[in-house]
């Protein structure tokens, strides 16, 4: 299961809609009526990834079906992955480095 999820594009009118259409006249109450963080909250209405409990309480409270919104995280988590990768390589290359010029015999 994706740790993260976010809002489909084609869905964001949709979400918006159903935030007045459920009785929230702001991102603030919504946020004060699951105790999310307002960022939370405004990460979720404007499609950017929030965290996948926090996502499905969101799609309970504007009576969503989660599973029909969401598009899962996995591109950004494949970019922090590969990231990661990378930093590894460049750290064991440079111990390499050092290593073969600090062994190497002098003349």
């Amino acid at each position: 299961m994706p740790r993260s999820l976010k809002v489909r594009h084609d869905c964001m009118d949709q979400v918006k809609i159903s935030l007045t259409r459920n009785g929230y006249p702001n991102q603030r109450s919504l946020a004060h009526d699951t105790g999310l963080a307002l960022a939370t909250v405004s990460k979720f209405l404007t499609g950017k990834p929030v965290g996948h409990t926090n996502f499905e309480e969101l799609c309970h409270k504007l009576n969503l079906d989660w599973r029909e919104i969401s598009t899962p995280n996995a591109k950004i988590n494949v970019l922090n992955n590969r990231y990661k990768l990378v930093k590894k390589i460049q750290f064991l290359v440079q111990q390499l480095m050092f290593h073969h010029f600090t062994l190497a015999p002098k003349n």
